[in-house]
């Protein structure tokens, strides 16, 4: 299995250790959406990790479209990703709400792991759907 398919199945098992196995020591993670990136470091990104988890609690990532560099260094991925938004996300209060968004991803891939994540999502499109469920809306 390629390090992005560890990757992704370590955050769709919601176990923050194994997605930070996945991952340089010297790691920028830069969701663009994220007011603190970019972060460095496991430690920072683990932290980060936990916040997410504790805000979509079932995250759940479907990779749909894959592309590779040649030499492997650069990994682009298109995911379909569900869940239930408990908490503050993508600057939103959840309130339990059900989101799905396509979310690009680019990685730098360094000796065999992740030295490089950059995620981009429409997060007013997570607002909308907040929105709709909110105002009982048919989603």
């Amino acid at each position: 299995m390629d390090i992005v398919d560890r990757h992704f199945a370590a955050e769709n098992a919601h176990d923050v250790g194994a997605t930070l196995d996945t991952y340089t020591d010297d790691i920028v993670w830069d969701d663009v959406t994220h007011p603190l990136s970019p972060v460095r470091g496991k430690e920072a990104v683990g932290a980060v990790y936990t916040d997410i988890l504790a805000a979509i609690p079932d995250v759940h990532f479907d990779s749909t479209l894959r592309f590779t560099s040649a030499d492997g260094e650069w990994v682009l991925d298109i995911s379909n990703v569900t869940g239930h938004v408990e908490g503050q996300w993508a600057g939103v209060a959840g309130g339990g709400a059900p989101v799905e968004i396509r979310l690009l991803h680019l990685f730098r891939v360094r000796d065999g792991l992740i030295a490089y994540e950059n995620a981009w999502f429409d997060s007013a499109g997570v607002l909308r759907q907040v929105e709709a469920y909110k105002a009982g809306e048919p989603s």
